[in-house]
């Protein structure tokens, strides 16, 4: 019988990933069938095993590509007026019917190759006690993306990838931590500017002025400075998204020998719906966020050192301190995760329904130990780069790549919005990430 935990954990629907699960659903059955003992042909078992998993990837594969092809072929009748065609094309992919809460897909996805290559590295079709696991797919997922851009790179002998964005903490560094000098990221991120792919920080950490974000990055922008092979050109290709979508730095240097991060002014990369946003309802958004933020400090007796914190572009409730007697210092307050959960939940739906939020676009999202609600989004952060860096014409989300931690639970992770504008790698910390771009870079 299932622990209490496990079942609890299970149905909370916030907390999954729909086309995960679905996938492990499909690798439990030959699982389950070859879970045998020892004593009989284990390398047999195996190879059986290894071929009907790869079987699943390949098949799974083939929808991919099938919806790619149907969500194509849908997306050019809405300029089509042959009622005729568009009913012969109405309904959803074979995919969608699957996992209706599937998203899009941007790009192929070799999956039987990127699970013959996880096997061979992790042992996943000779294990017989533990079952191909949430991680095991998210792996393989990566793995698969990885490859397309790889494989097309090897096949046209240029990069279809025109822009990386990352995630800041548990991404490129600890939760709370920043990127000093012998964090091994750095070496990678400025190799992708050395091949010519732009590189944008997309947080929610969201400051109006640039010095925080050179204090978070301070040995990034130096590695930059001090990278000989790069152009002029390839440093200015790095840039801060901070607050999701609310202010955009850009790297820039001078002959006076003075370089960091550069305000770039919100006419220059704003996308035009984005300015049809009235400040007002902006405002108010917030206003009542905060108001349901105080209710809930309230109502779910959070620690008298809970702070509500208020800033231009966004609102938050985060851990405060308190003294420790035991160790004479001070201490972070530390917030249940059952409390962070009904927090941003809470106000996610909450702030559905209220009328100024509904003209404009806002995320809430759970940070692990503090919970915040910003106006916009990591998609329009994704938008407004592929857009400020090639104007007349923006980076595609087939030509673009978002590396973060937070992507399952659809109301709290703030990292699941940029599924809608390109293609993405599900990290678990920040050795991870390093792992990832060394294969996406690999000659």
């Amino acid at each position: 019988m299932s622990s209490r935990y496990r079942v609890e954990y299970h149905l909370k629907s916030h907390r999954k990933d729909g086309f995960v699960d679905w996938i492990k659903g499909l690798l439990a059955t030959p699982f389950v069938l070859h879970a045998v003992s020892h004593d009989v042909d284990d390398l047999t078992t195996t190879q059986r095993v290894r071929s009907q998993y790869a079987e699943i990837f390949k098949d799974i594969q083939n929808l991919v590509a099938n919806k790619i092809d149907f969500d194509s072929r849908n997306g050019q009748l809405e300029e089509n007026d042959d009622t005729e065609v568009r009913y012969d094309l109405m309904g959803k992919s074979r995919l969608n019917q699957l996992v209706p809460t599937i998203g899009s897909f941007f790009t192929e996805l070799p999956l039987e190759k990127a699970f013959l290559w996880e096997d061979s590295q992790r042992g996943i079709s000779e294990r017989r006690m533990v079952a191909p696991s949430f991680n095991d797919v998210r792996r393989i997922l990566n793995t698969a993306q990885i490859f397309y851009f790889v494989d097309k790179r090897r096949k046209y002998h240029h990069n279809q990838l025109k822009l990386v964005t990352f995630d800041g903490d548990v991404t490129l560094y600890e939760d709370g931590g920043s990127l000093n000098s012998s964090s091994p990221v750095i070496f990678y991120i400025v190799r992708l500017l050395a091949a010519n792919i732009r590189v944008g920080i997309v947080t929610a950490a969201g400051y109006d002025e640039p010095v925080q974000y050179e204090h978070r990055l301070k040995g990034l922008i130096v590695a930059v400075h001090d990278a000989s092979d790069l152009t002029m050109e390839q440093k200015h290709n790095l840039t801060v998204m901070g607050g999701e979508s609310n202010y955009l730095f850009r790297y820039h240097e001078n002959d006076e020998g003075e370089f960091g991060f550069q305000t770039v002014e919100q006419g220059e990369w704003l996308l035009p719906h984005m300015t049809e946003w009235k400040l007002s309802d902006m405002d108010q958004t917030l206003d009542f966020a905060e108001k349901t933020l105080k209710s809930l400090r309230d109502r779910l007796h959070l620690p008298g050192e809970t702070v509500i914190v208020r800033k231009k572009r966004a609102v938050g409730i985060v851990p405060g301190e308190k003294f420790d007697v035991a160790t004479q210092s001070q201490v972070q307050v530390k917030l249940e995760r059952e409390q962070l959960e009904e927090v941003v939940l809470t106000l996610q739906t909450t702030l559905e329904t209220f009328p100024p939020a509904r003209r404009i676009k806002f995320s809430c999202f759970d940070g692990g130990s503090d919970v915040w609600c910003d106006i916009g989004g990591k998609d329009l952060g994704l938008r407004v780069l592929q857009n400020y860096y090639s104007p007349h014409d923006p980076i595609k989300p087939c030509e673009t790549l978002h590396v973060g931690d937070q992507f399952a639970p659809v109301g709290s992770a703030n990292d699941f919005k940029a599924r809608l504008a390109g293609c993405t790698l599900w990290i678990a910390s920040p050795a991870e990430t390093v792992t990832n771009l060394r294969r996406l870079l690999a000659d």
